[in-house]
């Protein structure tokens, strides 16, 4: 299960890899997208590193790292079946979340009247 930071790094690798199967990515990249969307969202690389590591055995990603031509770290990163399906599972939470308070809320009413009658009957 994977928590907020690990999510919107996730949808920031999903969109990376829109088309493709593996992408690199340079840490400093998705860094700079946390930043941007989320500013109390700050993390640090060594964070970053922790979090890919959970994506990864969360079974969303593989990842290696490598240098690039300026000797900078990248993150290769390949989308699993899972991880192609991530944006699916998501939409599919939301949907199930909503469905869950819209469910309650139907609950809540209808206990509300059946008090309210009771309290009638009795009254």
């Amino acid at each position: 299960m994977l928590n907020r930071i690990e999510i919107k790094v996730m949808e920031y690798l999903f969109s990376k890899c829109r088309g493709k199967r593996t992408v690199l990515i340079k840490p400093a990249d998705i860094l700079d997208e946390i930043a941007k969307s989320k500013p109390h969202f700050e993390i640090t690389a060594k964070q970053l590193e922790t979090h890919m590591k959970n994506i990864v055995l969360d079974g969303f990603i593989d990842t290696s790292l490598t240098n690039n031509r300026e000797g900078e770290i990248m993150y290769v990163v390949t989308l699993t079946t899972r991880g192609e399906a991530f944006k699916r599972e998501r939409d599919e939470a939301v949907k199930r979340r909503i469905r869950d308070i819209a469910w309650r809320i139907l609950l809540t009413a209808i206990a509300s009247v059946v008090g309210i009658i009771i309290g009638k009957i009795l009254g």
